[in-house]
């Protein structure tokens, strides 16, 4: 292999030339080693912490988790029972209601059904009632036609009766009536009595 091309071997604690804010891998290998001297039993403790945090974070979402499945189901379960109430509830309500409307139903037809025999008694006894008095009426007419024709006979026969006297009664005026022109005649000496011989 040829020399040319292979970068020279890093001497250890050879300084490497900055070329501007670069910082060479060595002194990042010393800085960490550094901070491995110092910092080191923190940061593996720091790191444990942190790892038993995370196994605990992680446990106690595990159980979180699981928890709030559980919550979850149990509302569910308990959403599911009392939708499954209210809707037996409800139709429960409405069986009732139905009964009850069919309930009604039923006592409306009867009432209805009563009132139409009734009405129909009442119906017969007004027509009962109206034959009654249509009966009464025409009796009633045929005796006050009855008394009328009696008392129009009766009359007149008296009218009869009258018309007769008053011819009687004609004549006997025409006599007084001559009666007294013959006593008025006198008194105004118009009328000689016939001499005695």
């Amino acid at each position: 292999m040829s020399q040319g091309n292979t970068p020279a071997p890093k001497e250890k604690g050879a300084e490497i030339p900055k070329t501007g804010n670069a910082v060479s891998e060595t002194e990042t290998e010393n800085i960490g080693k550094i901070r491995d001297i110092l910092f080191g039993s923190q940061a593996r403790q720091i790191e444990k912490k942190l790892a038993a945090m995370e196994d605990k974070l992680e446990k106690g979402l595990a159980a979180l988790r699981s928890e709030t499945k559980t919550t979850l189901d149990t509302l569910e379960q308990f959403t599911r029972k009392e939708l499954r109430s209210i809707a037996d509830q409800l139709n429960q309500e409405k069986n009732e209601r139905m009964e009850s409307a069919d309930s009604l139903t039923e006592k409306i037809g009867d009432a209805k059904k009563g009132l139409e025999g009734k009405l129909r008694v009442l119906n017969d006894k007004v027509i009962d009632n109206q034959r009654e008095a249509q009966d009464q009426i025409l009796q009633q007419a045929k005796t006050v036609m009855t008394e009328m024709r009696e008392k129009n006979d009766a009359l007149q026969k008296h009218l009869d009766q009258s018309i007769d006297a008053l011819g009687h009664e004609k004549t006997d005026r025409m006599a007084l009536a001559d009666l007294f022109m013959e006593a008025s005649m006198q008194l105004k000496n118009e009328f000689q009595l016939p001499k005695p011989e």
